[in-house]
């Protein structure tokens, strides 16, 4: 009965933050306390915040604003809330921080003003003064601050060194040698260029990525999220170790909406994690399954991170032909992990939680219907081809209708304001992510720093796509530590992507490629957010934390690779080479699953353990042959297994 009150305690918490009247608490602004009365800063921000989302929706029913207007606008908006909520962390006089951040509020204010003045002149004549290249510095100042408020140091630090490049770059080796730029070169290169940090990134973020951003917070003004872990709980909760699979199957609902890794682990994870533990599972083995759960959740159709729009942009796709591309390998990851919880469980003899602990799922399958209706019209009118902006205004719409007949449940006009002020509040690192990563992407195509490291890339490969996969791998590994997948994608595509292009890898999949180890990088050590604030609420060591989910699921860093060199697990190939893909990827995934546990269904004997392993191994020797092989092995290993299951259940239950 412990676990049972641990989680409606849980559900009751997370119910009174989602319905709770203010979006802005007292903890959530320390910028600007002084001089003003706590309740008038958070109707300014709350303002500010319906403001800057009301925006893109008057553009969508009235008119479309210039660019000129449009991300100056947005921009201002969204860094004055940056300044507002987020403290500089030099000072501890109130007052002096106050003050500091009201200058910075004016000097973006004022910044954007001249963008707003300057743009059209700017773009014809490109001859700024001197004046403006301070504004220019003034303003990558303000986006280097503003980052590292609301994303963390690491970007920052990425974002400066691109800048120092462009100086030093004429005193560097041959290879990453450049002629040198003069500072008011970058005025029209990182302001008002189509690949600065007010070009086409701002642009998809401040017209398409917001809409999303608004379906989101809209789900979750509905009670979303409670709604979906009782509907995992009723779905999962009684199977063997039934809180590991309520991670699993609540953070794929749950990671649809939150886009953010380590965000979706402290949602979902202050429930499931605490009732794994008190299941019998080790505390890092508890945090390591809601990780490695959560970090797929922005990879999961039709809701994914905010990373997908510009996978769309950059491809020239739809939207709607990401989400199919992505649909399998994001069902083949989250069906590998059931089985990595299910065996894992099965070995420690552990079982599903009591029925009585659990919800009806007759009833919780009612409460979600509201919520499936919107997201159905969403997946219809996607796949007709609508536009993301239509498509989500339509669904916001379905959700308000579907809730109609609730009278304690409907949305009326507060919760509509509220869902505005919070997708603003959830747009926060989205809009810096795209600022910082349009002046990486400016300084990358002014230096041809992308195109030097593609031919560096295709050296090293010598013309092996599958070479040029792992060195691209490592790459993004390494440089997306610490980075919101965001940012992080949108770096490793400038600089991977050309080259496995080249190296004849489809477009889309290079993309995708790329973005799921953005993805990735949140679980893997040693910089692993994800894995970092699972441990915080698990009580366990973060490093042990960040280990245990790599060794624990190994498929996790095949399946890229795999959706690379198997079309069909992007559903681009026929339906019968898409179905022969996905049966090869889960005879090839499934004993890299259960043969380091030497466990099943029982105790695996070495002959089973072999017969497993040669099904794996044979994927590489037997080419045309891999499938009928694997079959063979793996169904082999699987009926020697099974018999021998049956027979000591049969002595077991005569004893």
């Amino acid at each position: 009965m412990a676990e049972a009150k641990q989680f409606n305690k849980a559900e009751i918490e997370e119910l009174e933050k989602e319905m709770g009247i203010n979006i802005y608490d007292d903890d959530d602004f320390q910028g600007v306390t002084a001089f003003f009365k706590h309740d008038w800063i958070k109707k300014f921000l709350f303002v500010i915040g319906v403001i800057v989302i009301g925006i893109p929706v008057f553009e969508i029913f009235a008119f479309a604003f210039p660019p000129n207007i449009q991300r100056p606008v947005h921009i201002m908006l969204m860094y004055t809330i940056v300044f507002m909520v987020y403290p500089s962390g030099f000072f501890k006089n109130k007052k002096i921080e106050t003050v500091l951040n009201l200058i910075l509020i004016a000097l973006i204010i004022a910044i954007c003003i001249w963008a707003r003045l300057r743009w059209v002149p700017l773009y014809i004549y490109p001859d700024p003064q001197t004046y403006e290249v301070v504004f220019t510095f003034l303003f990558i100042f303000l986006t280097f601050e503003a980052i590292r408020r609301s994303i963390g140091m690491a970007m920052s630090i990425i974002a400066f060194v691109f800048l120092l490049y462009c100086f030093v770059g004429p005193y560097m080796p041959r290879f990453f040698a450049h002629v040198g730029f003069e500072p008011s070169q970058l005025v029209t290169q990182l302001v008002i260029g189509t690949e600065g940090m007010l070009g086409d990134l701002m642009s998809t973020g401040c017209t398409q990525i917001v809409f999303f951003m608004l379906f989101a917070s809209f789900l979750k003004i509905s009670n979303a999220t409670n709604l979906f872990m009782d509907f995992s709980k009723a779905i999962a909760g009684h199977l063997t170790g039934g809180p590991a699979k309520v991670a699993v199957v609540s953070s794929g609902f749950m990671g649809m909406l939150s886009g953010s890794a380590s965000g979706n682990v402290a949602t979902t994870g202050s429930v499931t994690i605490p009732l794994m533990i008190s299941m019998g599972f080790k505390r890092h083995v508890a945090a390591a399954i809601e990780a490695v759960s959560s970090t797929a959740g922005q990879f999961m159709p039709p809701i994914m991170g905010a990373a997908a729009f510009v996978i769309a942009e950059y491809t020239g796709n739809t939207y709607w032909a990401v989400c199919i591309a992505a649909f399998l390998p994001s069902v083949l990851y989250f069906t590998c992990m059931f089985f990595v919880v299910d065996v894992r469980a099965r070995k420690q003899g552990m079982t599903g939680l009591p029925k009585s602990q659990l919800p009806d799922f007759k009833e919780s399958a009612k409460k979600v219907v509201p919520l499936l209706i919107p997201i159905t019209v969403l997946v219809i009118l996607l796949s007709l081809q609508f536009s993301t902006q239509f498509a989500v205004m339509w669904s916001i719409v379905a959700l308000i209708v579907s809730y109609l007949p609730f009278k304690e449940k409907r949305v009326g006009i507060v919760k509509i304001l509220k869902a505005m002020a919070l997708a603003s509040k959830i747009m926060i690192p989205i809009t810096t992510s795209c600022a910082g990563c349009g002046l990486i992407v400016g300084i990358m195509s002014m230096t041809g720093f992308g195109e030097r490291l593609a031919y560096g890339i295709l050296s090293v490969a010598n013309g092996n796509l599958f070479i040029g996969l792992a060195f691209t791998a490592l790459m993004c590994v390494i440089l997306g530590m610490g980075l919101p997948t965001l940012a992080a994608y949108i770096v490793l595509a400038a600089l991977g992507v050309p080259a496995l292009v080249q190296l004849g890898a489809p477009m889309l999949a290079a993309h995708l490629f790329v973005f799921y180890f953005a993805i990735l990088s949140a679980i893997t050590p040693p910089v692993c957010l994800s894995a970092y604030v699972g441990a915080g609420i698990a009580g366990a060591k973060p490093m042990k934390v960040g280990v245990t989910a790599m060794t624990m699921a190994p498929f996790i860093y095949f399946l890229p690779f795999m959706f690379v060199i198997w079309p069909g697990l992007l559903f681009n190939a026929p339906l019968l080479i898409v179905g022969k893909n996905f049966l090869e990827f889960m005879l090839f995934m499934f004993p890299l699953i259960i043969v380091p546990q030497r466990f099943w269904f029982t105790k695996m004997s070495f002959v089973e353990m072999i017969l497993f392993s040669l099904s794996t191994i044979s994927f590489f020797f037997m080419k045309d042959y891999a499938l009928i092989s694997m079959l063979v092995l793996f169904g082999a290993g699987a009926f020697l297994h099974f018999t021998r299951y049956i027979r000591e259940k049969k002595k077991a239950a005569v004893a």
